[in-house]
């Protein structure tokens, strides 16, 4: 007989493809992890996956367990919301906003897994300007928001880390103007696109006061993306999220010129205090909580990917 648990286990680790992920998320040793696939595959009398040096990739057979797994764990959901009207299913909606960059980064890790424990719940999702986060979030606009944290967070606002990274400084390759002593660290009347405002406009004007100089600002961008599309035409020099840069479709068009050292970039999912305590917040809390150990993981895996 199939464990409902040891099928999510199954789920997650098709959405990952990766077993030292799966088992992060699912609380388990990897060893623990490949002595559940063995379950399963001798339950089912198949093979759902095969596993060698490359990572995990899902057999046809186990493309159809995984279809059955998803149903049968919904089907269960709708039976237990029914069969327990005395025991509180978390349902209703719940409003998140972040910008494009942790929409492809964090959003489908945290909705996969929102779906395997509260299906019942509606996600309403808006992306923009990571900068306006913390506002929209302190003006109720929103349930939740991805955002960097500030220094000195407002005392209302609970949060749970996502991942901590550094900050870079990018170059055009074919720039519009002169980098004469750019790397020598010499940034004088160098054009800047500047982030308009928001925490990365705070740590870069901390940083150029570092090099006791003013940026000789080109534009002020609202989004990081479009600070480095703007960088990529060749208009001035930048500071992004690695992040940002990772995922650019104008990643080939720049270059890393520097990354800042004392930069400590932390993202996390964010609530009001005074609302976390609901189902429908706490429940994506306890998510980004629980999926977290695996970002890091995750983005060094890709940044690698990139490079090979």
């Amino acid at each position: 007989m199939i464990d409902l648990k040891d099928a999510a286990t199954f789920l997650r680790l098709c959405e990952t493809a990766n077993l030292t992920r799966t088992a992060t998320l699912c609380r388990v040793s990897p060893s623990t992890l490949s002595r559940t696939l063995s379950k399963l595959e001798e339950e089912l009398g198949c093979r759902l996956c095969v596993r060698d040096k490359k990572g995990v990739s899902i057999t046809p057979d186990g493309r159809k367990f995984e279809r059955f797994a998803r149903e049968t764990i919904e089907n269960y959901h709708t039976l237990e919301s029914s069969l327990k009207a005395a025991r509180r299913s978390v349902r209703g909606s719940v409003r998140i906003f972040c910008s494009v960059t942790a929409c492809y980064l964090f959003i489908p890790r945290l909705l996969n897994e929102l779906n395997l424990s509260a299906p019942l719940l509606e996600v309403k999702l808006e992306t923009g300007d990571p900068a306006e986060a913390l506002e929209r979030l302190l003006a109720g606009r929103d349930d939740l928001v991805i955002s960097a944290l500030p220094g000195e967070l407002p005392s209302q606002v609970v949060f749970e880390d996502l991942v901590t990274f550094p900050l870079i400084l990018i170059g055009p390759r074919t720039p519009r103007f002169a980098m004469t002593g750019v790397e020598s660290g010499d940034l004088h009347g160098i054009p800047f696109v500047m982030p308009e405002k928001g925490q990365l406009r705070f740590e870069v004007e901390k940083w150029f006061g570092t090099l006791q100089e003013q940026p000789d600002i080109y534009a002020e961008i609202a989004g990081h993306e479009a600070i480095v599309s703007l960088a990529a035409l060749g208009f001035g020099l930048a500071v992004v999220p690695r992040l940002v840069y990772e995922i650019s479709p104008f990643k080939n068009d720049v270059i890393i010129l520097k990354e800042l050292p004392w930069s400590n970039f932390r993202v996390a999912l964010c609530a009001l205090k005074e609302h976390a305590a609901q189902d429908r917040i706490s429940t994506l809390l306890e998510i980004a909580r629980a999926a977290a150990p695996s970002f890091n993981p995750d983005l060094t895996r890709r940044r690698l990917e990139t490079l090979a």
